[in-house]
């Protein structure tokens, strides 16, 4: 497997496991474009980490890479470490082997992740969280559901579900759509939270 630079990266042993297209991972790079600088990166149902791999080449500054599959998880950081020690920037990066509906209700001061548990709470929220499940997965709106209410986002992040275009899951109703692209069977929705909602205490930042 390929990332966009051209650099190559371990694929996933698993057959179910289902990359990011080089398509749509170049379109979320094109979409996000300069936010991605200095950006924190919750990356839910990672794999092999290649969208995660993408955005550290990209300035990522902090990324959290989510995989229940012990040996996925495995090539996904041996994947994020070889990118990272082609950077002239410092990056922290976390890979953890976990099922993501049980890992997000744990929120983000859980103590098991290295680079969050002694961070300021305006740090322990990421701006952009991309969420990849098996097409066929019922866990897309109880991860929006949770990345609000354990407090896992800031009220300006941004959260993308790649999902098919056959069957788009229902948005939460603490989310508002703010973009919608479809590439070939792949849709990408991109979400903001819903600002009407009151999910923020008074100390998070809108930057």
């Amino acid at each position: 497997m390929k990332l966009l630079s051209g650099k190559r990266i371990l694929s996933p042993l698993n057959q179910k496991t289902r990359p990011t297209t080089s398509k749509v991972r170049e379109a979320i790079i094109n979409i996000l474009g300069n936010k991605l600088e200095e950006a924190s990166w919750l990356d839910l149902c990672s794999g092999s980490g290649s969208m995660a791999c993408e955005v550290l080449q990209k300035g990522g500054k902090r990324i959290l890479a989510i995989e229940k599959q012990r040996a996925t998880a495995h090539i996904c950081k041996k994947n994020l470490l070889n990118v990272l020690n082609t950077l002239n920037y410092n990056s922290h990066i976390e890979v953890i082997c976990k099922e993501v509906i049980s890992f997000l209700r744990n929120g983000p001061s859980n103590k098991n992740i290295g680079f969050i548990k002694n961070s300021p709470t305006s740090e322990q929220r990421f701006d952009f969280v991309f969420l990849d499940p098996p097409y066929d997965s019922e866990i897309y709106e109880i991860s929006q559901e949770l990345l609000l209410t354990m407090q896992w986002i800031k009220k300006s992040s941004t959260l993308i579900c790649e999902c098919s275009s056959k069957s788009l899951p229902r948005i939460h109703n603490g989310w508002e759509l703010n973009k919608e692209k479809s590439y070939g069977k792949t849709t990408l929705l991109f979400l903001t939270p819903n600002q009407a909602l009151n999910y923020f205490d008074d100390t998070d930042s809108m930057h």
